[in-house]
């Protein structure tokens, strides 16, 4: 299944790509050292077995990872929409818990898939709140269910850039 992904998220594909095959490769040379030292047997050589599964694991990990690299598609457009959701807008919105009214605004940047960054202000379009945001307008209402329960989300609005988000006077 095809998926947009910004940039940034293919850099950071890359790098978690050659991090895995480097992981891969410490496995195999310790793998080769048990093997010396031990053999393959189980009884005779538990830590060869258990590096054997480690390396399946390692291997099966970077297949996934190379997998949403070569299902990603490249979001060629680095503008940011401020009159509809989309990736890379900056949306401030408020968030409504059904269950107990209570109610809160937050700021988030839309990012490529798997692009989540919590920290940096950063959800992916494939998120339940990016999803549920994705293409909306301001004052544009959605219900969506997160982890937290049913949450009403209503779209206060589109920046340009983070400068005029800290500039808002919302946000003072």
């Amino acid at each position: 299944m095809k998926h947009y992904i910004t940039e940034a998220g293919r850099q950071l594909l890359e790098t978690r790509i050659s991090a895995q095959n480097r992981k891969i490769r410490t496995i195999q040379a310790e793998k080769s050292i048990a093997y010396t030292a031990s053999g393959d047997g189980w009884h005779d050589n538990p830590g060869y077995n258990q590096l054997i599964q480690l390396e399946e694991r390692a291997i099966t990990e970077l297949k996934n990872l190379e997998q949403q690299l070569a299902q990603g598609v490249l979001w060629l457009r680095p503008d940011r929409n401020t009159e509809q959701v989309q990736i890379n807008s900056i949306v401030r919105f408020s968030m409504q818990a059904t269950r107990d009214r209570s109610a809160r605004e937050v700021t988030y940047e839309i990012g490529g898939h798997g692009e989540s960054d919590l920290a940096r202000q950063l959800i992916s379009y494939t998120s339940p709140i990016g999803a549920a945001l994705y293409e909306l307008l301001p004052g544009s209402e959605v219900e969506v269910q997160i982890p937290a329960g049913q949450t009403r989300l209503r779209i206060l609005q589109l920046y340009p850039d983070w400068d005029t988000v800290r500039a808002s006077p919302v946000l003072r």
